[in-house]
C-alpha cells in the first residue's frame, strides 16, 4: 500500500555540548478535489477520497534522558497538525537508554489510544538489544519485515 506522507529528521542526541535540534519538512498529502458541476449548473456531489497522512520521524544520534524531550515535543507537534499515522525510524540511532525506550513505549500507547497509527522501524542490533532488555519487543509496533531483517 502506498502511503502519502512527510518526513522530519530529528537529531536526538547532543554532541560536544550542543542541544539536539529538530529540522522540519512540511508537505500535505490531503486531497483537495472540488465538487464537479453538472451541465445544468447544479452541483454534483462526490466523495473525495481522503489520503492518510503518515509522518516519518527519522532519529539520529542518541535517544536518552537528555534528548527524549525533543522527540516527545516533535510527536506532539506532528499530532496537532492532523496526521493519521506516525512512523519512527530508529535506523540512525547510535544509542538508546531506558528513558528513550520508555518515551517510545509511552508515546506509542498514547498515539494508539488517540486513534493514530504508530509504527517503529527497528535500528541496529544495539538498539534492538535495548528494547529486548526492557521487555518491549513484543509490546511495541515494530515493522515486521524490518524487524526480521535486523535480527541476527
Amino acid at each position: 500500500m502506498k502511503s502519502d506522507g512527510t518526513a522530519s529528521p530529528v537529531r536526538a542526541g547532543a554532541q560536544n555540548g550542543e542541544q539536539g535540534g529538530v529540522a522540519m519538512s512540511r508537505h500535505s498529502a490531503w486531497n483537495k478535489k472540488q465538487a464537479a458541476r453538472t451541465g445544468s449548473g447544479e452541483p454534483r456531489l462526490a466523495l473525495a477520497p481522503v489520503s492518510p497522512w503518515t509522518h516519518t520521524l527519522v532519529l539520529s544520534g542518541e535517544l536518552n534522558h537528555r534528548s527524549a524531550h525533543v522527540l516527545e515535543a516533535e510527536i506532539d507537534r506532528v499530532c496537532e497538525e492532523g496526521v493519521t499515522g506516525i512512523v519512527v525510524d530508529l535506523r540512525g540511532l547510535t544509542d538508546i537508554d531506558s528513558s528513550g525506550v520508555a518515551v517510545l513505549a509511552f508515546r506509542s500507547g498514547l498515539c494508539r489510544r488517540r486513534g493514530y497509527d504508530f509504527t517503529l522501524i527497528p535500528g541496529s542490533a544495539a538498539i534492538h538489544d535495548a528494547f529486548e532488555q526492557a521487555g518491549m519487543l513484543d509490546l511495541l509496533p515494530f515493522e515486521a519485515d524490518e524487524l526480521a531483517a535486523s535480527e541476527p
